[in-house]
């Protein structure tokens, strides 16, 4: 009998461990500002890929090293990655295309990066690159990018 009270108390902590863990609710997401290299204080530069580093996806760059590995660029003012993180990428058409509109929000586990492309009838085939610089928050959290492409 003092046995099955035993199991009884014991399966009953752990129904109440199981159910009382607090989970993290992600809440929802809300907007965020991003900097293009241009906010940095240059009219005139640009900011790519490496040819090695273009292959249809994103890198998030956290400091000057992985910067000057993963990018080539022309007459880049300073980048505080102490403040800024950097979203980079490359997404590839077989048809033209272009930017129609970028923006990032947060909540309290990731930051969401979304790019809008819209396609060209075209015969140019195209990589066209995207970037953005977004304050780095005081909590780490995980970083993705949606991508949108419309007719």
């Amino acid at each position: 009998m003092k046995a099955s009270i035993r199991i009884l108390f014991l399966c009953g902590i752990i129904v109440l461990t199981a159910f009382s863990c607090k989970k993290e609710n992600p809440g929802d997401l809300k907007p965020i500002e991003i900097k293009k290299i241009t906010d940095f204080g240059c009219d005139d530069c640009y900011l790519l890929l490496k040819p090695e580093y273009s292959n249809d996806t994103y890198y998030v760059i956290y400091s000057e090293n992985d910067f000057t590995k993963y990018t080539t660029s022309e007459n880049i003012p300073s980048i505080d990655f102490e403040k800024y993180f950097l979203i980079i990428g490359v997404k590839r058409f077989n048809t033209g295309a272009e930017i129609l509109k970028e923006k990032a929000k947060t909540n309290n586990i990731e930051i969401v990066y979304y790019v809008t492309f819209l396609k060209h009838i075209s015969t140019v085939a195209l990589g066209i690159g995207y970037h953005a610089f977004i304050e780095k928050p005081v909590k780490e959290k995980a970083v993705r990018v949606e991508i949108t492409i419309e007719p």
